[in-house]
């Protein structure tokens, strides 16, 4: 008798597989889980790729900032005149550069990142347009642009316009 009901309860079991397979990958397929995203989305101002080569970079640079183009020429009269007490570029330890991150008193090793589509970012380590990284919008004849991809960075800093001491 024993070996009689243990005949059925293993057939009574094996006959529901298929449908607690079935409910096990309903639940599955229909489970909603939310997702944290590593990063807030950032969006890339548009322009054209720039192109940056790191060991330009080093150097003292006068640095001012605006938040219109129509400004733009008057902002870059006024880094010029900031070579007086310029922001200064140093070669890093690794290979990037020495440069401020949002709202940091000490500079960190940056690296010029090129994103798919040939658009220059300057950042940490990763991948290329990571929330902390600028974006460079403009470079030539001694004048860097840069805007943060970080939207209260941006909002806070304007576009950076840097030009050679």
């Amino acid at each position: 008798m024993a070996s009689s009901s243990g005949y059925r309860v293993s057939r009574g079991i094996s006959s529901l597989v298929p449908y607690i397979f079935a409910a096990a990958l309903g639940a599955c397929t229909t489970t909603n889980i939310p997702t944290v995203p590593t990063q807030p989305a950032v969006v890339i101002p548009p322009g054209p790729p720039v192109t940056v080569d790191i060991a330009t970079l080093p150097g003292k640079w006068g640095l001012a900032s605006y938040r219109d183009e129509k400004d733009r020429a008057r902002t870059q009269a006024e880094a010029k005149s900031a070579c007086g007490n310029p922001y200064v570029i140093a070669q890093g330890s690794q290979g990037g550069v020495m440069m401020h991150l949002p709202d940091q008193a000490q500079p960190s090793e940056v690296f010029v990142k090129v994103s798919p589509d040939g658009r220059s970012f300057i950042g940490p380590r990763g991948a290329p347009g990571m929330i902390q990284d600028r974006v460079v919008m403009f470079y030539q004849g001694g004048v860097l642009i840069t805007e943060w991809l970080d939207p209260s960075a941006r909002e806070r800093y304007g576009t950076l316009l840097f030009v050679r001491c």
